[in-house]
This record gives C-alpha cells, sequence and structure tokens, in this order.
C-alpha cells in the first residue's frame, strides 16, 4: 500500500466532498461558500500547501468565511503542514475543523502499520485455532478459493503481505466456525 502525498490527499478529499470530478478552484470557492460549507477547511490547506492562497481570497465573497480564512492562514504561516499533521502536534490557534482534517492524513498515511498490526493480531488468533482445531492450511485455502503459496507462507511463517487485511479476517472467520 503506497503512503499518500499530502496535496494529492487533500484533492481527493476535496473533490469527495464536492461530488465532483472538476477541480476548478473557482468552482469549490463557491461550493464552499453556498451549498458545500465543509469544503472550506480542506480548500484553505491545499491553497496553502500549492502556493494558491491569494487565489483562493479572491473568490471567497463571504465575510465570514474570508475572515476565518484569514485568522487560519495566521495560524499556519511558515507552517510545512504535511510535517505538522505527520507528528501529531496541534497547530496553536488553529480550529478543530483543520486539526480534523490533518488528523484524517496522519491515519491515511499511517494506514499500512495500522494494517499490518491488525494483520498480525488475526494471523496470531489464526494461527492458535488452527492447531487447536487440527486444520490443515490446504483446507483453508481451498474452502476460502485463495492463493495455496500465499496461505501457506502466512498461516506457517506469518508472512503478512502475503494476503490483504480482509483475506486474513476470512481465514480467522473460517477457522473459528471451523
Amino acid at each position: 500500500m503506497r503512503r499518500p502525498n499530502f496535496e494529492r490527499w487533500l484533492r481527493r478529499q476535496i473533490l469527495g466532498l464536492a461530488d465532483t470530478d472538476s477541480f476548478n478552484l473557482r468552482k469549490l470557492a463557491a461550493l464552499a461558500q453556498k451549498e458545500k460549507p465543509r469544503l472550506a477547511e480542506p480548500l484553505l490547506l491545499y491553497a496553502y500547501t500549492t502556493g494558491k492562497t491569494e487565489r483562493l481570497l479572491s473568490f471567497v465573497w463571504n465575510d465570514e468565511l474570508y475572515r476565518s480564512y484569514l485568522t487560519a492562514l495566521e495560524a499556519i504561516e511558515n507552517t510545512d503542514l504535511a510535517g505538522v499533521a505527520l507528528s501529531g502536534r496541534k497547530v496553536g490557534s488553529l480550529s478543530r475543523e483543520y486539526s480534523k482534517f490533518l488528523d484524517s492524513y496522519r491515519a491515511a498515511y499511517n494506514k499500512p502499520e495500522s494494517n499490518n498490526e491488525s494483520k498480525r493480531l488475526r494471523w496470531e488468533r489464526s494461527r492458535a485455532l488452527q492447531l487447536e482445531k487440527g486444520v490443515n492450511t490446504s483446507e483453508i485455502y481451498q474452502a476460502l478459493a485463495l492463493n495455496a503459496g500465499n496461505v501457506n507462507a502466512y498461516m506457517k511463517h506469518g508472512a503478512l503481505e502475503k494476503v490483504s487485511l480482509k483475506n486474513a479476517t476470512d481465514i480467522m472467520k473460517y477457522l473459528y466456525t471451523r
């Protein structure tokens, strides 16, 4: 699993919240001020990260949003947002809505480790169940229609990279019901 780039991750979040395929800053700013206020925070984070802050501010006509943008820009001035997000540090007076997006990025960035830890726990439980119930590895991969070599490496040697989190969960569930 690849780690997300902060700028691209923000783009995907914005497009998802806007429910559009077009990344037009003017249209997105209009959406943030009218129909989709949740777009405001990631839009400013994106503009700051890409150096398009002045351009974004030129599209904002809502005085309240404009003032909130200026306040947030003061708080994040000369800050590496991706670095702050990954470290888990809080930026002084940055509002909770901005911090949520930074926390979400850290979670997305750390997802590979989180998945591996989940797979490791599933493997430990699956291995214990397999030994307890005397189930052959061949029975597992045949019943679940999984790749024989990958299941064998996972079950015998704990090779976490050989199975997905879903397959690790399916193996554990199969062994519970067996």
